[in-house]
């Protein structure tokens, strides 16, 4: 069996005393008197079996085996004030919890919010990008999007947006290629490779390449730092338009027809069948379907 641990409120004065060279600074702190701070951290001491302050003549000092235990209850307390500030939105109900790809939070999603909360005014918009969502759970989240649906009863989902890989460029290269026809044009600079995808969704595979001389300029393992890259003008990448969308709208980058386009699996958007956490929910749901259509729109 795990040995039982100390109080919370012996771990704070600790703490407030270890940081402060005080029991009457650390009472303070706390809004306690100092007899209950030097009595929850005599019973500290005796949980631990150690002696943890000295006197010194200005207030305590910590002794070695203070020293440690601080340095962990430090780290704990920060980790724990952490987690609960992370957690603050979900008790709201004008924050907006959207899990979604990183670089698609980035390349289309980010462009947007602007415009979400001018139509809806007080939203505040959360993104999840760090773990891949199977199922809403409407504590955790309230929208998911990712080119994998979820198909379950209480889960609505509805294609958000067609994909397809495209080769881009920045202006500058662009110029440079000209109108020089596939696949010559892949000798006119170097080629951008994304870690997980090195054959550019095949294009490097087919047998038309067999006597055009490549160069391999780079290889990125984030989609966002290779649209980064040609932005830079470092060469020509092969990678999602959905994510590119914006960098091309803005003209960062240019789109090479002359090298064929690639299919990639579409975005989903999702929503709780139930009563959503936040009535945002629904509306940003509406709001992100008019949106794609009006992206596509426009890209045409």
């Amino acid at each position: 069996m795990h040995k039982a641990l100390p109080p919370f409120k012996g771990l704070l004065a600790f703490d407030a005393a270890a940081r402060l060279g005080s029991f009457s600074k650390a009472a303070e702190e706390l809004s306690l008197t100092q007899s209950a701070v030097s009595q929850q951290l005599l019973k500290l001491e005796e949980s631990v079996g150690q002696s943890l302050f000295f006197r010194n003549g200005k207030g305590v000092g910590l002794t070695a085996a203070g020293e440690l235990l601080h340095e962990t209850v430090r780290e704990t307390l920060t980790r724990l004030t952490a987690g609960l500030e992370r957690i603050e939105p979900y008790k709201s109900k004008e924050s907006l919890l959207i899990a979604c790809p990183a670089d698609f939070a980035q390349g289309w999603l980010m462009p947007r919010v602007d415009a979400m909360r001018r139509d809806h005014p007080g939203v505040e918009i959360w993104f999840i990008t760090g773990r891949a969502v199977r199922e809403i759970d409407r504590i955790d989240v309230d929208l998911v999007i990712s080119r994998r649906p979820i198909h379950t009863a209480d889960v609505e989902c509805a294609p958000l947006l067609e994909d397809y890989s495209v080769a881009l460029c920045g202006p500058h290269t662009a110029q440079k290629i000209g109108q020089t026809p596939y696949p010559k044009v892949l000798e006119c600079a170097p080629l951008l490779m994304l870690e997980g995808e090195p054959q550019w969704g095949d294009r490097l595979s087919a047998a038309a390449l067999k006597k055009v001389r490549i160069t391999r300029g780079a290889t990125l393992d984030d989609s966002r730092l290779l649209l980064e890259a040609t932005m830079r003008e470092q060469g020509i990448s092969f990678m999602s338009h959905a994510v590119a969308m914006q960098a091309i709208q803005e003209k960062r980058v240019q789109m090479l027809p002359q090298i064929p386009t690639v299919s990639r699996q579409r975005f989903w958007l999702m929503r709780t069948r139930l009563t959503p956490r936040t009535p945002f929910a629904n509306l940003a749901f509406q709001w992100l379907l008019k949106a794609s259509r009006d992206s596509a729109v426009n890209m045409d």
